[in-house]
């Protein structure tokens, strides 16, 4: 899968860590290459700042699964999510069907599900696996919480533009479960959304559940 022209002006950072993993380019050409630039600016942003986690405690993790953690935990908001499940499982799916391609064990395919599976699942993900706790906090991170310093939110920021990344994954969440409401169980986030956007006045209505 060829990359993007967004891959020529990957910030240092991101080359690092990507050379480091044998199939990291591949996940983050199969991230480019179907999702908004939105999503995969938030993907990788979340990369950086789960790795910054992980080095300040530090945690016993597999640079590995928790690289493929990141980069892929919204690929259910990708182009290729076509099933009937909430996006965080059709994302850890695909995932871990990328890993069984490249000979991954099982348990570091289950570690990689899990952590995807559970991104939106607060007291859960953290707790659940060390891998999916910093994935949890990191997307926390993201959106807004005050768990990494400011200086490495502003630099990262920078490099990797928001893009208006609440109002993109939100739609694309809130598309889907419009189209399947199997997409949105009742007690998940993309339930959340949708209940929140249909309760609104106005096309922006659905933030109030981000």
């Amino acid at each position: 899968m060829a990359r993007t022209t967004a891959a020529a002006s990957e910030p240092p950072w991101l080359r690092r860590l990507v050379e480091q993993v044998p199939t990291a380019p591949q996940a983050l050409a199969l991230l480019s290459a179907s999702c908004p630039a939105a999503i995969m600016h938030h993907s990788i942003r979340v990369l950086r700042y789960a790795f910054a986690l992980r080095d300040s405690e530090p945690a016993d993790v597999d640079d590995g699964v928790l690289l493929h953690s990141c980069l892929l935990h919204d690929l259910g908001a990708s182009a290729l999510a076509d099933g009937p499940e909430r996006f965080e499982v059709q994302g850890a799916d695909l995932a871990v069907a990328l890993l069984v391609g490249y000979g991954w064990t099982p348990s570091k395919r289950a570690a990689v599900w899990t952590a995807i599976a559970l991104h939106t699942s607060p007291q859960i993900a953290e707790r659940v696996s060390e891998t999916a706790r910093l994935v949890r906090l990191a997307v926390r991170a993201d959106f807004g919480e005050a768990l990494i310093d400011a200086d490495l939110r502003a630099s990262t920021e920078q490099a990797l533009p928001r893009l208006d990344i609440e109002r993109v994954l939100s739609a694309v969440v809130v598309e889907q479960a419009v189209q399947d409401e199997r997409r949105a169980p009742a007690g998940s986030w993309p339930a959340a959304l949708l209940a929140a956007h249909r309760a609104g006045p106005g096309p922006d209505a659905r933030l109030a559940a981000f």
